[in-house]
């Protein structure tokens, strides 16, 4: 598959699929939910591109008669889990992460209903082979859906049953259209019930299923072998709105309250000393947005000038971060000095002096609220190199950062929320008792990052998370990141709505392409342009 399609995940590729739903195409009116408001437990949500909407199942387990509450749990979150990639192959995606040690938590047991079924071999229905526990259950989630599907009221579709890692290659070879095998325990990501091999192995198991119920003597109370080990189940997600905050902005008076704003973005590379790597192309896509829209921020590394760059025997002086852009995103504009057969080399050389360094962007500033002004400085801290492992140092540079900055971006894989940025590696320890902004553009981090809540003291009153609910393209990240962060420093205090929709990049191959981005936490921001007047002005 062309590195053009290429999107951030493990470190895989995926095509964006569209794709038609199985769902009723009755209208879903924005407030016209059967759920009063009481029963909304989760928070709104901004989009530019898709809406949130509450996502409820209703399902059931077959466990041991006399299961425990937390077996019961993991049988249903071993079957809910390929849902997300069931879901994410028609643009939408589900909030809860059911792949952490802790994600039972996400199943009610107080709408647990229990019975005892007798299991019956069809060939001889009179005899009981066994007995098991069926549970039906309710699950809620938050779902991130396409605009696209926005009038969906309920969306059809299978899952998995049971335990299925004995038959797990065979599900990846029919049931995904990208053949990653990762085990049993990976199936849940790029699961596509919908892909006609898959469909055959459904359709023909329900058949088979409906022949052998016909034989039975009490359906109510019994069911055949066949069903007990059943690979897939039919599964209706039910979808109710969530009111809409296009008027929402974020908190620009706290963050800029003592007259200084500091943005960090951080940038994992693709593939190690690869002159065409798409974490450096980021890098450069994102300092060039930001520079043009504020060409006053002055770059600066402690160690290492910037200005210079030695390659072959060569000097090249009064070098700007605007010609390196160039150099690494257009490849164009070579320096003389450069050969045309050394232009690769050349490249590199300039990532490695670029890579595994704090570069600061920064300009003295004069901003004010309410006509109360003040000097200050906007600072853009940037980082590239290997933020995916551990080793590398990147779970003690985000601590770092989380303490420091006011809006913190990440750009780059996730390895399925478990890398570096994976919030388990942090406690409420680890952020300021003040108001910070979360952006992560990478693998449908919607999924993984919004656990931040939890630990950010004062919660959403203190934190905004930006995330995504679909896997992002490598191709274009870095300058929806760069146009993120300019929202932050152009003066024109825009809401997240408007933020969201100019952060849209034209792709080779679609324009205006979004992955389904959401701002999250904003409900109880109490920014207006009305209520906080505010200027900002760079004064160099």
């Amino acid at each position: 598959m062309g590195a053009r399609l290429k999107r951030f995940g493990y470190g895989v590729s995926c095509v964006a699929l569209v794709l038609s739903g199985c769902a009723t195409d009755e209208a879903l009116l924005e407030g016209d939910d059967t759920e009063s408001p009481t029963d909304l437990t989760v928070s709104e949500l901004t989009g530019a591109n898709a809406v949130g909407r509450n996502a409820t199942v209703q399902s059931y387990v077959l466990v041991r008669v006399g299961a425990s509450d937390s077996e019961i749990q993991r049988a249903a979150v071993q079957q809910l889990r390929p849902l997300f990639g069931a879901m994410k192959a028609h643009d939408i995606g589900l909030g809860n992460r059911l792949d952490s040690p802790t994600a039972t938590s996400f199943i009610d047991a107080s709408t647990f209903v229990r019975d005892t079924v007798d299991v019956i071999d069809p060939a001889h229905p009179e005899t009981r082979v066994s007995q098991m526990q069926r549970v039906r259950f309710t699950y809620r989630d938050r779902a991130v859906v396409n605009l696209r599907h926005q009038s969906r009221r309920a969306w059809s579709t299978s899952s998995l049953f049971g335990d299925y890692s004995s038959h797990a290659s065979e599900i990846v070879q029919q049931c995904q259209s990208e053949h990653q095998d990762w085990g049993a325990s990976g199936i849940w990501y790029n699961f596509e019930p919908h892909l006609s091999a898959c469909q055959s192995l459904i359709n023909a198991e329900v058949t088979r299923l409906a022949a052998e119920r016909r034989r039975l003597r009490n359906g109510d109370r019994e069911i055949t072998v066949g069903e007990s080990t059943r690979w897939f189940t039919p599964i209706t997600i039910k979808l109710t709105a969530i009111s809409r905050t296009e008027t929402k902005y974020p908190d620009y008076h706290r963050l800029w309250d003592d007259g200084r704003l500091v943005i960090g973005a951080y940038f994992g590379e693709d593939k190690h000393d690869d002159a065409n790597d798409y974490g450096a192309r980021n890098l450069f896509q994102y300092v060039r947005a930001v520079l043009q829209a504020r060409p006053e921020l002055r770059a600066s590394a402690p160690g290492t000038d910037l200005t210079t760059v030695s390659f072959g025997g060569a000097t090249i002086s009064n070098v700007t971060p605007l010609q390196v852009a160039q150099w690494i995103v257009d490849k164009s504009n070579y320096p003389a000095q450069v050969p045309f057969a050394m232009r690769d080399a050349f490249r590199l050389a300039v990532i490695r002096q670029w890579r595994d360094k704090t570069i600061t962007f920064a300009a003295p500033v004069s901003v004010s609220i309410n006509g109360a002004a003040r000097a200050g400085t906007a600072e853009v801290r940037v980082f590239y190199g290997d933020e995916e492992s551990f080793s590398s140092g990147a779970v003690q540079r985000y601590q770092a950062a989380f303490r420091e900055v006011d809006v913190f971006q990440y750009t780059g894989h996730s390895h399925l929320g478990s890398g570096p940025l994976d919030a388990r590696n942090y406690s409420a320890a680890s952020f300021p008792n003040r108001y910070q902004i979360l952006m992560v553009n990478s693998c449908v981090s919607f999924n993984y990052y919004n656990a931040y809540f939890d630990m950010h003291p004062g919660g959403t009153a203190n934190l905004d998370t930006v995330t995504n609910g679909l896997p992002v393209y490598l191709e274009g990240s870095g300058l929806s990141a760069g146009l993120f962060a300019v929202a932050f420093l152009d003066g024109r205090f825009r809401s997240y709505a408007d933020i969201l929709g100019s952060m849209r990049v034209d792709l080779p191959w679609e324009r205006g392409h979004d992955a389904n981005r959401v701002a999250d936490g904003e409900t109880d921001n109490t920014f207006t342009p009305t209520r906080q007047r505010m200027t900002l002005s760079f004064t160099r």
